[in-house]
C-alpha cells in the first residue's frame, strides 16, 4: 500500500524517539529547532531514562504515548532501530524518519541491518525517510516544522530542496538568510531505503507550496522513472538538478563509437535535457536560479534592460547576456527623452542606462519604472554598486517599490553589500531576487527564458514506420546462444534494410579474386575494408582503403590491408573483405544506439567519421524519441551549421536525418536485445537518394 507523504511534511504530532536531555546532543538540538522555529503541532520526547526533555514530559517508549502520532523521528543507536520500528507499528505510526547512521553506507554489516529495516517497513506499510539523514523542513506558516539538528533559521519561500547529502543540506540551511534562499520544504533522503528522490518529486508535483524544485543527486535509483516524472513536472514548475560525479569513467567496456562516447555524464545529460530539467554545475548556481523562479516572473522574450550606477558591472552583464543569446536592445526615443529629464547630464540613457554614482533612491525608482514600461524590454537588471554618501538600504527599498507591480522579469544586484539583504527583508515584504554580481543575474534570466521556451515547445509525435520485424527475428535466431557478439555484416545489412535505412550496396569476398569480381560489378572507384567480428575500428588498424580506381590499385590495396593486419597480429581475426562503391562529398554523421544498465537504451546523433571520439560533437536521448526530440538532437550539435549549408554549401536533407533517427529509435525499441548499434559514417546529401550508411555494426546484449 502506498502511504501518503502528508504525515511526513505536515505532521500534527511528532514523537522524537531517542530524545536526549543532554545539551549538544543531536536529538536535543532537533527538539530545540522544533521549539525555536515555532512548530504548530505537539512534541513527544521518548527517553526511558528522563522525565522531561526541554521541559516537555518524556515517555519511556512510543507505546506509552496516549495521543495519536503522525510522525516518529528515530535517533536511537543503530542496534535499537529495528525494535523501535516494531514499537512504532504497535502504536500505529505510519511515517518515520530515521536519523540514525551506520547502515549500508558503512559496509556489509550495515547493509544487512538496512535490508531488515526495509523488510519491516514494507511489512508494516510504513513510509521511511532515511536512514542516515538529517531530517525535514516545512516553512508553511500553519506547520512551522524545522525537524533537523542543524543550526540556522529557514526562510519561507517557494523552493523545495531534495538532498542526498546531509552535510550539503546542513551547509545550505546555515546560509539561507545571507543568500536569501526562501525554502518551502527540505528533505534529506539519506540512504533512500524507502522514500527516494522520485517519491518526493511525485509528491511535490501537485503541491501548491512548492514553486520550484531543486535536487542534489549523487546517484539515480531509477533514472527512467525520474525522467518520466520530471517530464510531467516541468510542464508546470521548474526542476533544477546538480548531479555530482561528472568525471565517472562511464562505459569502459563499450567497443563501439556510440558506447565509448556514452559516459555516465552523457547519460545524465541526455535524460535531464529530454525531460526539461535544468542542470547546473554548483550549489550557488542552483539556488541563484531557484531564487529567480521563486521571486519573479518568467521572461516574455530575450530582450534585457540594464540599469546601473557604475559602467563596469553593466559591461559584465552585457557580456553575460551575449554569451547566453540574450539581446540588449536600444530603448525607445520616448523612454530616452524621459530619462534625460532627470538623469545627470553625463549619464547614458541608452541601454545600459548608467545613472552614475550620485544616483539617489528617487532617480533609481523613476528610471526603473520607465525602463519596465518600454516596449523593447522584457527583463530588467538593476545594479546598485555601493554609493559613497547615500543610504543603500533606502535606494534598494525604493527600487523594490518601483518594480513590484510590473509583470516583467526583474533582478536586483547589490554589489559588496551582503549585510543589506537581511535588513531589506525586515522593511519590505515583496522584492525581486537579489544577487551579488551582475553576471549571475544575467545568467539566471537566460536560463529562465530557456525554461519558458521548453514549456512552450510542441509535444512531438511518436511515429511508427512499416518494418519487416519477422526478417529481424529470423536473423536473431541463429545468434540465440551467442550473447555479446557482433552480428555478421550481411545480417547487419538485412536488418537495416528491414527498417528502411539506406546502407550502401556492399559485396563480401574471401580472397583477391572475389574482391576483383565484386569491384567489377560495382564499377570503379571502390572502397575495400577488412571485416571480422573483433575488427571494430577498421581505420585504426589500417583495414580500410578508399578511392580505388583500377584493378591494379585494388590488388595493391589488398596487399596493404593484409600487411597491416599481420603487423598488428590481427590476421586470425580477419574473416572477409567488404567491397563498396566510393562515395565522395556529403557530410559524415554518426547515428547510434547504446544501452545503459540503469537508464536503458539511448540513441546518439552527431558529427561522424574517424574523428568522432576526438570531437565528441554528439547528443544523446533515451529511446523512444519523438519527432520534436529528433529535431532537437540534430540542432543541438555544435556543427549543425555544417548540415544547413555553411560557407555557401548546399544544406543536407535535415528531414531525412530526422527520419532515420526515428527509424533507428524504433528498431532499438522493437529489439532491445541490441546493446550497441553504430552507423558511422552515415553520409547525408541534399538529395535523399544519395544519402548512405557507409559502415555499420550491431552488437547483441
Amino acid at each position: 500500500m502506498q502511504i501518503p507523504m502528508n504525515n511526513i511534511f505536515y505532521p500534527k504530532s511528532i514523537a522524537v524517539i531517542g530524545a536526549s536531555s543532554r545539551e549538544g546532543a543531536l536529538s536535543y538540538e532537533l527538539i530545540s529547532n522544533l521549539i525555536r522555529y515555532g512548530y504548530k503541532g505537539k512534541i513527544f520526547p521518548v527517553n526511558p531514562k528522563a522525565d522531561s526533555v526541554h521541559s516537555i514530559k518524556s515517555y519511556k517508549s512510543a507505546i506509552d504515548i496516549d495521543d495519536k502520532i503522525d510522525l516518529a523521528v528515530i535517533m536511537v543507536p543503530r542496534e535499537l532501530v529495528l525494535r523501535t520500528i516494531d514499537d512504532c507499528a504497535m502504536k500505529k505510526i505510519t511515517s518515520v524518519v530515521v536519523i540514525t547512521a551506520g547502515f549500508k553506507e558503512t559496509g556489509k554489516a550495515g547493509s544487512e541491518i538496512e535490508k531488515k529495516l526495509t523488510e519491516k517497513i514494507n511489512k508494516y506499510s510504513m513510509r521511511l525517510v532515511g536512514p542516515n539523514c538529517m531530517g525535514i523542513i516545512n516553512t508553511n506558516p500553519n506547520v512551522r516544522l524545522n525537524c533537523t539538528f542543524v543550526a540556522g533559521t529557514p526562510l519561507n519561500g517557494g523552493i523545495g530542496f531534495i538532498s542526498q547529502s546531509g552535510a550539503l543540506g546542513a551547509a545550505v540551511l546555515k546560509t539561507v538568510q545571507q543568500n536569501d534562499i526562501g525554502m518551502a520544504q527540505f528533505i534529506s533522503i539519506g540512504n533512500k531505503a524507502d522514500v527516494s528522490g522520485n517519491t518526493v518529486l511525485e509528491y511535490w508535483k501537485n503541491n501548491d507550496d512548492i514553486k520550484v524544485i531543486t535536487v542534489y543527486l549523487e546517484s539515480f535509483g531509477n533514472p527512467r522513472m525520474f525522467m518520466e516524472l520530471t517530464r510531467e513536472i516541468t510542464k508546470t514548475k521548474p526542476v533544477i538538478v546538480i548531479k555530482s560525479a561528472r568525471t565517472s569513467a562511464g562505459m569502459k567496456a563499450a567497443s563501439s563509437h556510440t558506447g565509448a562516447l556514452a559516459g555516465s555524464d552523457a547519460v545524465v545529460d541526455a535524460f535531464l535535457e529530454q525531460s526539461g530539467v535544468i542542470r547546473v554545475n554548483s550549489i550557488n548556481d542552483m539556488f541563484d536560479l531557484a531564487k529567480g523562479f521563486d521571486k519573479t516572473s518568467l521572461p516574455k522574450g530575450n530582450r534585457v534592460g540594464i540599469l546601473t550606477n557604475a559602467g563596469g558591472p553593466a559591461i559584465l552583464a552585457v557580456d553575460e547576456c551575449a554569451n547566453n543569446n540574450m539581446a540588449i536592445p536600444e530603448l525607445t526615443s520616448g523612454t530616452q527623452e524621459k530619462l534625460r529629464s532627470f538623469a545627470p547630464a553625463e549619464a547614458s540613457v541608452f541601454n545600459p542606462v548608467d545613472l552614475l554614482p550620485p544616483a539617489d533612491s528617487d532617480m533609481y525608482a523613476k528610471a526603473a519604472r520607465l525602463m519596465l514600461s518600454d516596449k523593447n524590454i522584457d527583463s530588467l537588471i538593476v545594479i546598485l554598486g555601493p554609493p559613497l554618501m547615500l543610504d543603500t538600504l533606502e535606494i534598494a527599498r525604493s527600487i523594490c517599490d518601483a518594480v513590484k507591480d510590473s509583470d516583467k522579469t526583474v533582478m536586483l544586484v547589490l554589489m559588496s553589500q551582503d549585510d543589506i539583504i537581511p535588513k531589506l527583508k525586515d522593511i519590505i515584504t515583496v522584492y525581486p531576487p537579489i544577487f551579488r554580481f551582475p553576471e549571475d543575474a544575467a545568467r539566471v534570466i537566460a536560463k529562465m527564458f530557456e525554461y519558458k521556451k521548453w514549456k512552450e515547445h510542441p509535444e512531438g509525435r511518436y511515429i511508427k514506420f512499416d518494418a519487416k520485424k519477422d526478417t529481424v527475428r529470423k536473423i536473431l535466431r541463429k545468434y540465440h546462444s551467442k550473447p555479446g557478439i557482433y552480428l555478421e555484416y550481411d545480417d547487419v545489412y538485412r536488418i537495416l534494410h528491414a527498417y528502411g535505412m539506406p546502407l550502401v550496396i556492399s559485396y563480401t569476398a574471401n580472397d583477391t579474386d572475389g574482391v576483383v569480381e565484386a569491384a567489377a560489378k560495382l564499377k570503379y572507384p571502390v572502397v575495400i575494408k577488412a571485416a571480422g567480428k573483433n575488427l571494430v575500428h577498421k581505420s585504426d588498424i589500417g583495414g580500410v582503403e578508399i578511392d580505388i580506381h583500377t584493378e591494379v590499385e585494388l590488388k595493391k590495396a589488398i596487399g596493404r590491408i593484409n600487411e597491416n593486419l599481420k603487423t598488428k597480429k590481427l590476421t586470425e581475426e580477419f574473416e572477409k573483405y567488404i567491397i563498396q562503391p566510393y562515395i565522395a562529398g556529403g557530410i559524415e554523421t554518426i547515428l547510434g544506439i547504446t544501452k545503459d544498465e540503469k537508464a536503458g537504451h539511448m540513441i546518439m546523433f552527431g558529427l561522424g567519421g574517424i574523428f568522432v571520439e576526438v570531437f565528441k560533437d554528439v547528443n544523446f536521448k533515451l529511446v523512444p524519441i519523438n519527432d520534436e526530440e529528433a529535431s532537437r538532437m540534430i540542432r543541438s550539435i555544435k556543427s549543425y551549421k555544417m548540415l544547413t549549408g555553411a560557407r555557401g554549401r548546399q544544406s543536407v536533407n535535415i528531414d531525412f536525418i530526422k527520419e532515420n533517427l526515428l527509424r533507428l529509435s524504433q528498431l532499438s525499441e522493437d529489439f532491445p536485445v541490441f546493446k550497441e548499434i553504430d552507423l558511422n559514417p552515415f553520409v547525408f546529401f541534399d538529395e535523399e537518394e544519395k544519402c548512405r550508411i557507409l559502415d555499420a555494426r550491431i552488437r547483441l546484449s
